[in-house]
């Protein structure tokens, strides 16, 4: 961090997923009290997504696929054939992610890495005291809170009636961009909703994990990713779930 409490160069390595564990977590939480190196993040964020949508996807040159063929050719000599005729054979994408496991092999614990963060992101809401950036039970309050701060749209409903009163939002961070986390209750019991978008616009049934003794839940439904995760009974969050999937009335 630099001297004038800004992250710097740290802000860049983490959106570039290039920190560690603890590393992340740390610029996490200056994230959330920091809104000057908040900002910053949100802009490259937003600079990043446009130059997505705007450029075309580069042609790999040739010094790229001689590198691509050496390093797969290092990695394990004993399949050096193979691994050469699935590169040059007909998939420049699956020769990619084989070069990215090679340089890369941390790549394969990115969604353990996601799921930590969220359940640091819970954690953190319940020790910091910072649950909600707008405390509301009313959906009608919440979902425009979220309008203009995040660059994407939100569905925000309460489900009091069936025993998980929605509690409010705040923004969050997860993975390196900005997410929503929408908060409800189950008794005693908090309940974290983190959602942020995804590429696909497939829906996927929910996945059940386990992880610091809290339950998660994440599905993917409509371009945008569910995260729910509490320290209530596993039944009581699948049931919680199931009414979040629900098509709106």
């Amino acid at each position: 961090m630099g001297t004038d409490g800004h992250l710097g160069e740290r802000l860049d390595a983490y959106l570039d997923n290039e920190l560690g564990v603890d590393g992340s977590l740390a610029v996490q939480a200056h994230l959330q009290a920091c809104a000057r190196c908040r900002e910053d993040a949100e802009a490259r964020l937003s600079l990043c997504a446009a130059l997505q949508r705007t450029l075309p996807p580069a042609a790999p040159s040739p010094v790229f696929l001689g590198r691509l063929g050496r390093a797969l050719r290092r990695a394990d000599p004993r399949r050096r054939q193979r691994q050469v005729r699935a590169a040059w054979g007909g998939s420049l994408l699956a020769a990619g992610a084989a070069l990215l496991l090679v340089l890369r092999p941390g790549l394969l614990g990115q969604e353990t890495s996601l799921r930590g963060e969220v359940v640091a992101a819970h954690l953190r809401s319940l020790q910091a005291q910072h649950l909600t950036d707008v405390a509301s039970t009313d959906a009608h309050t919440v979902k425009p809170w979220f309008a203009g701060r995040l660059p994407f749209g939100l569905v925000v409903r309460d489900f009091a009636a069936a025993g998980f009163p929605l509690q409010g939002g705040r923004l969050d961070y997860v993975g390196g961009q900005p997410v929503a986390a929408l908060v409800y209750r189950s008794r005693q019991h908090v309940i974290n909703v983190l959602v942020w978008p995804v590429e696909t616009s497939v829906c996927s049934a929910a996945t059940r994990e386990r992880q610091a003794g809290l339950n998660l839940l994440h599905w993917t439904c409509g371009g945008m990713a569910w995260w729910a995760v509490s320290d209530v009974n596993a039944q009581d969050l699948q049931t919680f779930a199931a009414h979040l999937q629900e098509p709106e009335p």
